[in-house]
């Protein structure tokens, strides 16, 4: 698979996926030139709002922004962020209604999601306990849950979108894939499998997303350099029957149980820090793409930082396997609320709504937030000439960025120098902005 290979001969970046820019410190601005805010009037690209039962007729210009790209990528400046998350269901839609794509996968573990897409195929299973079961509160959302019921009435009316994941932080399922398919391929070689993977295993999470107490990553060196090979030996058995295996069971759930078992393996490198999270999320959107055929075209969900074109970001990786053949859209907003776990120092103290602290001085967001309108697309792409209007754009300067977890009382870890025509092709930028709905947690009971 040539954008795998790619991937995974492109070791000359770093994988560490929580290198950040320093933050730019005590500033004291000049006062912001009053040409920018009717610069971005002309340039910026205004719709109507977030609302994913609008009109799309306002989404015309994202034709042109991405015309013929096999993948956009959509981030988010919070990981609880309403408005963003909305917008993206409405992209989605649009995309997929009006431009063909027709593949939707998201930060979230890899062999869960195929529930999903399940149930968006078939109405299979109960997509409110589906969705709980990527085990991210992030996702598990009011939001996200109205974007699966479109799936599922979009393809009952004879549509062709599927739902998919990209991440590997939870083995347990993965594991479980690999053992019962060997069982109903080969049952000769199943308990061989389940000893070799049996290692990783006993450090997994269970259906409901919980690790015991011991974790994998806690273990001796020793301990996983040998899990490591018992690993390798499931996956060798698994290609040296190749032939055999799918002439039971096919070519596709041959692909399926692979691909769990390169999901596990990937949790094991990242405990052992030889391939990192953002590197295998990369490797796991490129073998999707492969698996779903040239003609596919597929939106990405994830944080800003992810989908970045960053040094050892998602995207970056990305960026190297299809080049132009990717859109990155970033999300930035000035004031709102956003659902967080609150942070309290080194400490964990619950998930609450937060709300934004002011923009910082000469940051992107205070000129972002002169235009007028409350929102936009602006893209980054089209060269620009040097004015008073224009020479805050290429940076580096402030920019903020959020994810799962805030500290109200140290708001200023949460802003870096960034300069984000590096970063992004296009960014949506929202003056205000809501908080999330997350809804309770009820995964199913088993894989």
């Amino acid at each position: 698979m040539r954008e795998v290979a790619a991937l995974r001969n492109a070791s000359i970046w770093s994988t560490d996926s929580t290198a950040a820019p320093q933050n730019e410190g005590p500033v004291t601005p000049p006062e912001i030139r009053t040409e920018v805010g009717p610069w971005l009037d002309r340039v910026g690209i205004p719709f109507d709002g977030p609302s994913p039962t609008r009109s799309s007729a306002d989404l015309e210009p994202l034709r042109e922004l991405i015309g013929d790209a096999r993948i956009v990528a959509l981030g988010e400046n919070t990981h609880g962020t309403r408005d963003f998350f909305q917008m993206k269901d409405r992209i989605l839609r649009f995309v997929v209604q009006e431009m063909g794509f027709d593949a939707f996968a998201i930060e979230a573990t890899w062999p869960e999601s195929n529930r999903l897409d399940t149930y968006v195929r078939t109405g299979e299973g109960d997509p409110t306990t589906l969705l709980s079961g990527l085990y991210f509160w992030t996702w598990n959302t009011a939001s996200v849950l109205d974007m699966i019921h479109w799936m599922r009435e979009h393809n009952e009316a004879g549509g062709d979108v599927g739902f998919y994941g990209f991440d590997m932080q939870f083995p347990g399922m993965a594991l479980d894939n690999v053992v019962t398919y060997v069982a109903e391929v080969d049952p000769a070689s199943a308990a061989t499998v389940t000893d070799q993977v049996r290692c990783l295993a006993a450090y997994s999470n269970d259906p409901g997303g919980r690790f015991p107490t011991s974790r994998y990553g806690d273990q001796p060196l020793t301990y996983r350099n040998a899990c490591r090979s018992a690993l390798a030996e499931a996956q060798n058995n698994l290609l040296e029957h190749r032939a055999e295996y799918e002439a039971v069971s096919g070519t596709r759930a041959f692909e399926l149980a692979l691909q769990s078992l390169r999901v596990a393996i990937q949790y094991h490198e990242s405990a052992a820090d030889t391939q990192s999270r953002d590197e295998s999320m990369a490797e796991n959107v490129a073998w999707l793409a492969e698996f779903l055929g040239q003609d596919s075209r597929l939106v990405l969900w994830a944080h800003n930082y992810h989908v970045s074109t960053q040094e050892g970001a998602m995207g970056q990786w990305l960026r190297l396997a299809f080049g132009d053949d990717m859109v990155v859209l970033g999300f930035t907003h000035a004031e709102g609320q956003f659902t967080a776990v609150t942070q309290s120092g080194s400490s964990f103290v619950g998930r609450d709504v937060h709300t934004l602290d002011p923009v910082r001085p000469l940051s992107y967001e205070h000129h972002l937030a002169s235009a007028s309108s409350p929102q936009f697309f602006l893209d980054l792409r089209v060269p620009v000439a040097t004015s008073d209007s224009t020479s805050w754009l290429p940076g580096p300067r402030n920019a903020r960025g959020i994810g799962c977890c805030f500290d109200p009382l140290a708001p200023s870890r949460y802003w870096s120098l960034q300069s984000l025509p590096a970063l992004y092709d296009i960014i949506i930028h929202f003056d205000r902005t809501t908080a999330t709905q997350v809804l309770p947690y009820q995964p199913p009971t088993v894989f």
